[in-house]
């Protein structure tokens, strides 16, 4: 059923296969059953045999490329090479490549098609150049259209989605060292999208467009396609400006076509901006000094609100605060943010819950976005040291600051505080004030793999003197800290990728058992996709700035996908899936264990189906009610007994380069001791680049025999998106949560009236279902305003 008892917890999500095999292991279904005691010694080694297996089909090449990653690292020849020379007249932004350093620039052309196959000339042909100034990077580029007709652009906001628009893609490495860069977009109605690529550029969602930051575009839409010029000022990004090497990767998506394409050849089953098949960029000479680059944001926040649960009163509010960003060099930078207003962020997509443990909600916060790769990367994706949705939701932020960036060779830092106010509770502990703070280093060894370390640090303040002065903090620990190690090993092709971890934690109360280690291997090609991983996590191990939902257990298994890739007009891709995975209490007994097996089809045209079949069996470690109803006269289901449970589930994916999409995914069978039915996915419409509309719903429906909880919940969420100018968005966000008997509705109103400062205007109320009786209402103003200095 979807929203599955068994917390996935492994680190599937660097890649799209893969993530989309942990997303399904959420959805299970399925017929009551009998499961013997198991133990340990012959589970780790079916599980592990099956992985060996599959790893000795690998050629022989295959398996030395890998003994590879240890050694040192060997000089790339890239397949291409751009030379950019300083402009020898001033660039005027007009989109209209006429200037004399453009007639005389080198041309990046004679690009790749990457997808929907790898083995051929793109149909769409683009070139593109680049030259400089004392000031600024400056990027020319034509992009022809072979097919007459209408650009595929879905809205004109910010930061768009790279799968559903056409765009032009610019991929810089400036340290040279195949590991980070930087990502900047446009598509040929001028909407832009800047970010941070981590980890290769290889994983499954490597371009971070969290970070915020100046440039300048301009694009000219003539009979036979488009062009655009870029301005990036030096200040902008972070580079060594004693190299005179960078890396470099265009990627052109035209869907029109229906075509990828990248400068340099990448195989389809490799992400297009992958550092590893990226090209080089030879300078004249080594660019020039960034010079002082200070940046001053100031705000100013205006808010009213009433919770009609307490009484009518309308409370008012009003903030000032700012953020700073302080180049201390030209790859190493300061961030500081005082008094923040997170106020206007926006809203989370509720989810429904029919788990035994938390959900996971993505940070949304800009501060805490930029350059996270460095503090947030340290174990799985459901398994983090630290996860900094837990500083400053519960309490006020007062202050907070990041120093990260580049000091020598392969060597990047992080050091993060954040300070927060102490508050008291109606009806549970007081939260006292807390510092908390987090210091990282990655290290680029072996090529392009890394070894890093962390600390990280929650300590009360005054918590002797608050509770003297009344403040009753309970249980509440004074202090919390983790500190570890991790090796990420990425090969030079992308084919192997894996997280080796080791972390402890230290706390006033748990002196034993209070430690973690994990390890993931993946291998990746064209026809094969092979996983293995396993965890420990110590009972006592407590990771209070982390998202740990469980301790105390351990868990292994395997996945295996093989693709077919046909010589079709219709299929691009189809094979079968396998993936497994066992959790055992430290008694060694197995207390979860989910199997499947599964079918998957890509068509050509992006739309996608697949069919599975899942085993599931779980032994309670305590009273659960999958409800969650919180009805005290409900009868959960016991501590100590175990259920075990087959379903199916179904998936498919409409065509997303049309205005009118959709996805749907079900799943019937076994539930515990019981039945379930569960269908979620969403409807899209959309007149672009004006208005899009998308209906997203999720119904689970759970039939236990009695006196067991029974139920069913919907959660629907229709949201309108205006985007009237490339600078002008107004977005509705409507959520009916029967689970949590909530209706929410978040109205969001943004003007970026300059580069980096918006006007927002936020009102959100929230209703009781039955009579749409008010809840809460506030609306909140904000302008924010970012200065040079």
């Amino acid at each position: 059923m979807k929203g599955t008892p068994l917390e996935f917890i492994s680190n599937f999500d660097d890649l799209e296969d893969a993530r989309k095999e942990i997303t399904n292991s959420a959805h299970n279904m399925m017929c009551p059953g009998q499961h013997a005691r198991t133990r340990i010694p012959w589970l780790i080694c079916l599980s592990f045999f099956c992985c060996c297996l599959c790893l000795q089909s690998l050629s022989a090449q295959d398996r030395f490329e890998l003994s590879l990653v240890s050694r040192a690292k060997g000089k790339r020849v890239p397949e291409k090479t751009l030379r950019i020379s300083k402009a020898d007249s001033e660039i005027q932004l007009d989109g209209i490549l006429s200037e004399p350093a453009w007639q005389s620039a080198d041309k990046a052309s004679g690009f790749h098609r990457q997808f929907p196959n790898d083995d051929t000339i793109a149909t769409s042909r683009t070139e593109a150049s680049l030259t400089y100034d004392d000031q600024n990077l400056y990027i020319g580029i034509t992009c022809h259209d072979e097919i007459e007709g209408k650009h595929i652009v879905e809205s004109l906001r910010r930061d768009f989605d790279e799968d559903n628009n056409d765009y032009l893609m610019l991929v810089l490495d400036p340290f040279d060292e195949l590991a980070n860069g930087y990502v900047f977009a446009i598509t040929p109605l001028g909407v832009q999208l800047e970010g941070l690529l981590t980890g290769g550029g290889g994983g499954f969602r490597p371009i971070s467009s969290s970070w915020d930051n100046v440039w300048y575009s301009k694009v000219r839409k003539h009979a036979s396609g488009w062009t655009v010029e870029i301005k990036i000022p030096f200040k902008t990004i972070r580079y060594s400006d004693k190299l005179s090497n960078w890396n470099i990767q265009f990627v052109r998506n035209d869907l029109k076509s229906n075509e990828r394409s990248t400068w340099t050849t990448v195989k389809r089953q490799y992400q297009p901006t992958s550092l590893s098949y990226s090209g080089a960029l030879k300078w004249d000479a080594p660019p020039p000094e960034a010079g002082s680059n200070i940046s001053f944001i100031p705000y100013v926040s205006g808010s009213a609100s009433q919770d009609l649960t307490v009484n009518r009163d309308i409370s008012t509010d009003g903030k000032i605060g700012f953020d700073g960003k302080v180049a201390l060099s030209s790859s190493l930078s300061l961030d500081l943010t005082v008094n923040p207003d997170f106020s206007t962020v926006e809203v989370d997509q509720q989810q429904t819950n029919i788990t035994r443990f938390e959900l996971f909600f993505p940070e949304r916060r800009q501060f805490f976005q930029e350059n996270s790769d460095l503090f947030s990367e340290f174990g799985f994706r459901q398994s983090q040291v630290f996860f900094s949705r837990r500083i400053g939701l519960s309490t006020p932020l007062l202050f907070g600051a990041r120093l990260s960036g580049q000091v020598g060779s392969g060597l990047r830092v992080g050091l993060l505080t954040a300070q927060t106010d102490h508050r008291r509770e109606a009806d549970r502990d007081d939260i006292p004030a807390y510092n908390y703070t987090v210091a990282t280093f990655r290290k680029q060894v072996f090529g392009r793999s890394s070894i890093s370390a962390i600390f990280a640090n929650k300590q009360a303040i005054n918590f002797e003197k608050d509770q003297d002065d009344g403040f009753d903090f309970g249980s509440r620990n004074e202090y919390n800290r983790v500190y570890g190690i991790q090796y990420n090993l990425l090969s030079s092709n992308d084919k192997w990728n894996g997280d080796f971890y080791f972390f402890n934690s230290n706390d006033p109360v748990n002196k034993t058992d209070h430690w973690v280690h994990g390890t993931s291997l993946r291998y990746n090609t064209q026809k094969v996709f092979v996983f293995w991983s396993h965890e420990y996590i110590g009972e006592n191990f407590v990771a209070e700035m982390g998202f740990f939902p469980r301790t105390g257990y351990f868990n292994f298994g395997p996945f295996f996908r093989y693709s077919f890739y046909p010589e079709s007009q219709t299929i691009n891709r189809h094979g079968p899936g396998f993936r497994s995975r066992y959790y055992l209490d430290l008694d060694w007994e197995v207390t979860d264990r989910e199997t499947s097996i599964s079918y998957r089809i890509n068509f050509i045209n992006s739309s996608e189906l697949e069919l599975e079949l899942e085993d599931t069996y779980v032994k309670l470690f305590a009273d659960f009610d999958p409800t969650r109803s919180g009805d005290p006269e409900v009868i959960p289901l016991p501590e100590g007994s175990d259920y075990n449970w087959q379903g199916l589930n179904l998936s498919y994916q409409s065509d997303s380069r049309r205005n009118f999409a959709y996805e749907i995914a079900a799943g019937y069978g076994g539930f515990y001791n019981g039945n379930g039915f569960d269908i979620s996915g969403g409807i899209r419409y959309r007149i672009p680049p004006l208005f899009n509309l998308e209906f997203r719903y999720t119904y689970n429906q759970i039939d236990l025999p009695k006196p067991y909880p029974d139920g069913s919940f919907w959660l629907i969420g229709p949201r309108i998106d205006l985007t009237f100018t490339d600078k002008v968005y107004w977005t509705n966000f409507i959520q009916y949560n029967q689970q949590a008997d909530n209706i929410n509705i978040n109205s969001r109103f943004q003007w970026r009236f300059a580069p980096v400062s918006d006007l927002f205007l936020v009102y959100t109320e929230n209703y009781f279902p039955n009579g749409l009786t008010t809840k809460s209402r506030a609306v909140i103003l904000k302008v924010s305003y970012w200065i040079n200095i």
